[in-house]
């Protein structure tokens, strides 16, 4: 079983990867936070945050193959809202200081802009890392305990999800060889019913199996989280870059 959508690459050795969670968290949030911040249709501050963003994934080392296939994800959805802001006009912003294009381009533009770069922040928050060691950082952070939990039930049991819709695929492969012709509808049915009822049942299992060993609500650290100057630093950096960019409207 090969289950690598999220952990793919959070043991590589880079100088993100080595910070504290929550100095990743809190860095990522304040960058995307600065990013959404800027009115729409002004497009200068984002000369200077694509650069920032490429640094920051060359310094974690995640592939930039990686980022683009992320952000091929979301692209049917940004151009949509493109879309919708081109025919109704959303934005009552005055002409663009930019005589080439318009306010309704410019804001199109714009909103496509902040899409890409709040997924390669989030890809990057959630690829530098272990995803329980993100969620230890939101603890430590005052995140709500059972906002954790549930979270950390979600990563767990996507596992479980996934194995069973491997199992099941095989299975079908194996009963009806080739591409299906006759009942295809019915057979991928029959079959996401099975996957549902199956992780049902090794739910109900894992979860007996975590009460017997004594799981009480709450999952225990596994190791203690320091800040050093690295983190600090940090911190103050990355922020600051991207409000060096924000500022330029």
């Amino acid at each position: 079983m090969q289950h690598t959508f999220l952990d793919r690459y959070g043991d590589i050795d880079s100088l993100i990867h080595r910070l504290d969670p929550r100095t990743r968290i809190v860095t990522f949030t304040l960058a995307l936070l600065i990013v959404v911040s800027v009115p729409p249709g002004d497009l200068i501050p984002f000369l200077l945050f694509y650069p920032f963003i490429c640094i920051l994934v060359m310094l974690s080392r995640v592939p930039f193959a990686y980022i683009l296939r992320r952000c091929a994800v979301i692209t049917p959805f940004a151009l949509m809202a493109a879309g919708m802001m081109m025919l109704t006009g959303g934005t009552d912003q005055a002409p663009m200081r930019n005589a080439v294009i318009d306010a309704r381009t410019g804001a199109a533009i714009s909103i496509m802009l902040k899409a890409y770069a709040a997924v390669i922040l989030l890809t990057l928050l959630t690829s530098t890392g272990r995803f329980h060691r993100l969620l230890e950082g939101m603890r430590a952070l005052r995140m709500p305990p059972l906002l954790g939990v549930l979270s950390a039930f979600m990563y767990r049991y996507a596992f479980i999800l996934s194995d069973e819709v491997m199992r099941t695929s095989r299975a079908r492969l194996s009963r009806t060889p080739g591409s299906l012709r006759v009942g295809r509808f019915r057979t991928y049915g029959n079959q996401a019913a099975t996957v549902f009822l199956r992780s049902w049942e090794r739910s109900q299992t894992v979860y007996n199996a975590m009460c017997a060993r004594g799981f009480t609500g709450e999952f225990p650290l596994t190791s203690d989280l320091r800040l050093g100057g690295g983190d600090m630093l940090f911190m103050v950096l990355v922020p600051a870059m991207f409000l060096v960019g924000r500022l330029m409207v």
